[in-house]
């Protein structure tokens, strides 16, 4: 017979060991987002890009770390590259809504400059939770025309890996077009990510071609404990 004792203290178990994990991860998310972190300093080889004709330093910052001048600058390029995008979309392109994003819940972005100070390309992410997972979001890669087909793109990329396994996130997440060609061939082809189980083509693949957007993911190594944790049988 079924030990109704014993199953009632295993799933109390198990409701502690995953609370655990969340405040654990919480504490993650809480020092990932300090403003004053410069999650750039433990990478110096990738405060600088110097290939393909290409000269400019990376610099890391928090939102509230960025003036007005420099944001407007961002926002553009974003504008400029991301518009039509959007409006091909049934999402559309709302300016309030995407400041809003761009400034709200902890926002960090790398920053590209040339030596004269030009911003020429930029990351905009978020150290978040995403169904309860520790992730890094990474919300925008962007890069004015001038720059492309340089590396840097992928250059940013990879310092946004390493970011987010420094800070002991699970995986890094992105959201694409799928009618943008370019930004799948970039992540599915160049970068390896793959279809996320939050992704449309999982969590409605009977309509799943209403959707206008994919979910990509890519995980991160996990500390031996952590896989001892998710590995482990839950009970006989």
């Amino acid at each position: 017979m079924v030990n109704k004792s014993s199953k009632s203290k295993e799933k109390k178990a198990q409701r502690k060991e995953a609370l655990a994990r969340l405040s654990a991860a919480q504490t993650l998310l809480t020092t990932a987002n300090i403003p004053d972190t410069n999650h750039l300093d433990p990478f110096k080889p990738f405060q600088k890009y110097t290939r393909n004709n290409l000269n400019v330093t990376i610099e890391c910052k928090h939102f509230v770390n960025i003036d007005t001048e420099t944001f407007d600058v961002l926002y553009n390029i974003l504008e400029v590259n991301m518009r039509s995008d959007y409006e091909a979309c049934y999402w559309g392109w709302h300016e309030k809504e995407k400041r809003k994003e761009m400034t709200e819940k902890d926002p960090w972005f790398l920053i590209a400059r040339t030596d004269e100070g030009e911003i020429v390309a930029f990351a905009h992410f978020k150290f978040d939770f995403d169904d309860d997972v520790e992730v890094l979001y990474c919300y925008e890669i962007q890069s004015i025309e001038r720059v492309r087909d340089k590396g840097l793109g992928k250059f940013l990329m990879q310092i946004l890996e390493l970011i987010g396994v420094r800070a002991g996130m699970r995986k890094i997440m992105v959201t694409v077009f799928k009618h943008n060609q370019r930004a799948v061939h970039f992540f599915m082809e160049i970068l390896k990510y793959r279809h996320d189980e939050t992704s449309p083509i999982y969590t409605d693949p009977i309509d799943e071609r209403d959707y206008c957007y994919e979910i990509l993911s890519k995980e991160f190594p996990q500390k031996k404990q952590d896989q001892e944790n998710t590995t482990s049988p839950s009970g006989s």
